[in-house]
């Protein structure tokens, strides 16, 4: 009643103005946006704001801390902004989260009626150089005879750049809609042609970007001396499904991936991670959407089996309430799925690679490193922490940290204990007697668990209550992924996949997998590197696995580089996706920010990053008569003095700043860079890092809650 109330409280007092008229195309008054989620930058560790409470922004509103964030601010320290700059606690204003935008008017130039943006599809980056008319306006025969300009021809999403990973799941996917098409007409009795089909679907790889995944300083802290690496290179790419709605692009599907390839050490080499999934159910028709989806997934596992990958990783685990994953405001309708549903979701979908001999078995990760008191099969020894598979935004590294440093304060506590018991006891108490009964503080014995380490114990613990929501898929056979954990050259590897593989057979045939006799005598044959060609005629198929080089152009985009700054992005522009005619409008102006893109060669980069290095440090003529030198170092002035910034739009700065981002990513300087911008950047980076940090462990901190003892007996 309240919200009600309130609603017809703001229609009343809007403003009685043109812009408060009726749609010309929707019918429609005002409408509002949802609120902006506003994420505390304090200490509380990305929280969100509440509705109507008071906040504190810096002057251009990136960065928001809650009431009790900024009591604890200082007023001497510096404070870091997400751009890099700094700024003071007396600078921050406080206001009061109570705005809801609305969406924005425009006028035809002819017949003066007021329409919404969205719903006439109009870009505003183009309002300088066209006038907006109504498609009203269009139809009438007299301005035809004028000569206006029907159609602006819009880029869409086919004509966004494709690749090979692309090429490949557009063609699965038309494989698999094809034979659902022939099933339907079998049980419909009809033709194929009469069957309802999901036509104009589009599947582009919008990121292909290449770095750099830092151990989390806990477990650097506590495995350096295992030799353990500082960070792993992986590839992160993004994969979108676009599909023609009406003859305007829709964006229905997003995909999140990390590549670890075959120069990632141990144990990460030559795994991929399934981050993150969101959709939007706009898919026509609707029937084929669960199968569409499905069906992506299947053959991007086809094509990174095909280039080497031995082992998927999945992490099941729905958004909590309010909380989006890719895409910002789903439809109303459409429902989130419970945690056991969405496990059985992506079994279904690993049973249809099964079906199709892409995966070869599935397993949880607790049944691979927990299971048999976390012991190894093959080496006798415990696992440890430094076996785990490390992904970025993955469930382990976050929780390990928070283990880690549980133990480490109640370690720190125990030594405190003792030594105060150590002071008080007398130096000339006299030893006591062993106990003849193992197992008692006097006479410990063996304990149980003695030799495993304790962050196992722990993540064992947590692991058990939710074994089902951490999904492995084996595409390639054990001796391979045995030859990669021993850190051994496999790029010469050949794979043998049996002749007469029944595609209907799920995974591996169990009595190959656990068969313990003679396999000559049996008539099976196990997967083997060495070639021989008696095998291959008897019934095998040699097949080279990939050294999982990528031949797909890099392609990076700031807006896309993870999943957050793609959420970030749309919710900073109210790009929604909770109704169609908005969802449309979306991915307009997604597609129109993808094809304008300042991408340049990478050949090309490395020497214009080179020139760059060269000018930071050099001290220009008489010594130095490079032209190159010399402009770069304008550049440098340009940029320095700049009152327009790369923030709105000048080209210049944009270019720029471009090769001095990709240099500091990469920028393993310990001190301070001579580069202009690279410790302001670098700075920038570790605060967006430490934000996706924070919004993972609320992930990982409400998947804890779903499964505590005491939730799941309820």
């Amino acid at each position: 009643l309240k919200i009600a109330l309130k609603g017809i409280k703001t229609e009343k007092e809007a403003p009685k103005s043109k812009k408060s008229d009726v749609c010309s195309l929707c019918r429609n008054c005002r409408l509002l946006f949802e609120p902006l989620t506003m994420l505390c930058s304090g200490n509380c560790g990305m929280q969100k704001i509440r509705r109507n409470a008071n906040y504190y922004t810096d002057r251009n509103k990136q960065n928001f801390w809650c009431e009790r964030c900024y009591g604890g601010l200082k007023e001497t320290d510096p404070i870091q902004l997400d751009d890099g700059k700094e700024t003071k606690k007396k600078l921050l204003v406080k206001l009061k989260n109570d705005f809801t935008p609305e969406e924005i008017w425009i006028q035809c130039e002819e017949c003066k009626s007021w329409a919404h943006q969205i719903c006439a599809l109009f870009n505003p980056k183009q309002a300088s150089k066209v006038a907006f008319t109504c498609p009203k306006c269009y139809l009438k025969e007299d301005l035809k005879r004028k000569g206006c300009n029907v159609s602006n021809a819009l880029c869409g999403a086919r004509e966004l750049p494709k690749c090979k990973l692309s090429d490949g799941i557009e063609e699965g996917l038309a494989k698999a809609l094809l034979k659902a098409y022939k099933q339907v007409a079998i049980e419909r009795d009809c033709t194929v042609s009469q069957v309802e089909k999901a036509e104009n679907l589009i599947v582009r790889v919008v990121l292909n970007l290449q770095k750099k995944h830092k151990v989390r300083e806990e477990m650097m802290a506590r495995y350096a001396n295992k030799h353990y690496p500082s960070y792993f290179p992986v590839k992160t790419k993004c994969i979108f499904l676009f599909q023609s709605i009406h003859g305007v692009d829709v964006l229905l599907f997003g995909m999140y991936v990390y590549e670890y390839g075959d120069e990632c050490p141990a144990p990460n080499r030559r795994r991929v991670y399934i981050s993150y999934l969101d959709s939007v159910r706009y898919l026509e028709p609707s029937c084929y959407r669960t199968l569409v989806y499905q069906t992506i997934i299947v053959e991007y596992l086809r094509f990174v089996r095909s280039r080497g990958y031995h082992t998927a990783h999945i992490w099941s685990c729905p958004p909590s309430k309010g909380d989006e994953y890719i895409f910002y405001c789903h439809p109303p309708q459409q429902l989130t799925p419970r945690d056991d549903m969405l496990c059985a979701w992506y079994l279904e979908t690993l049973n249809a690679a099964k079906n199709e001999g892409v995966v070869l078995e599935t397993r949880t990760l607790y049944d691979e490193y927990f299971k048999n008191d976390g012991i190894d099969p093959k080496t006798g020894e415990a696992f440890d922490p430094t076996s785990l598979p490390y992904f970025d935004g993955d469930y382990i590294p976050g929780e390990i940290e928070n283990i880690i440093k549980d133990l480490n304060k109640s370690e720190s506590s125990r030594v405190v204990t003792k030594c105060k018991a150590s002071n008080l006891k007398s130096a000339a108490t006299s030893q006591r007697k062993e106990g003849k009964r193992l197992g008692t503080r006097s006479n410990p014995g063996e304990l149980v668990n003695q030799g495993r380490d304790k962050v196992m114990i722990r993540l064992d613990l947590v692991l058990s209550r939710m074994k089902q929501n951490f999904i492995v898929a084996q595409l390639l056979s054990d001796e391979f992924i045995e030859a990669v954990e021993n850190s051994e050259a496999v790029s010469a590897w050949m794979e043998r996949t049996p002749r007469n593989f029944n595609k209907k057979q799920k995974g591996k045939n169990p009595s190959i997998l656990h068969y313990t006799g003679d396999y000559s005598e049996s008539g099976y044959h196990l997967f083997d590197n060495k070639i021989d060609t008696s095998l291959t005629e008897a019934g095998t198929l040699p097949e080279t696995i990939g050294n999982t080089e990528d031949f797909d152009p890099l392609m990076e985009q700031e807006c896309l580089d993870t999943r957050l700054q793609f959420l970030n992005y749309c919710q900073k522009n109210n790009f929604q996706f909770d109704e169609l005619r908005r969802a449309k409008f979306s991915t307009m102006m997604l597609l129109c920010h993808l094809h304008n893109p300042k991408i340049e060669l990478e050949h090309k980069i490395k020497i214009h990053l080179e020139v760059v290095a060269h000018a930071a440090t050099c001290t220009g003529p008489p010594l130095c008569t490079s032209s190159n030198c010399l402009r770069m170092k304008q550049l440098f002035d340009h940029v320095k003095g700049c009152d327009i910034t790369y923030k709105r739009g000048c080209k210049i700065c944009t270019r720029l700043f471009m090769l001095l981002t990709k240099h500091a990513r990469d920028c393993d300087s310990p001190r301070s860079c001579a580069i202009p911008f690279c410790d302001r950047i670098r700075e920038r980076n570790i605060c967006l890092l430490k934000q996706q940090q924070l919004i993972d462990d609320r992930r990982r901190n409400a998947q804890n809650n779903r499964h505590r003892p005491e939730n799941i007996s309820c």
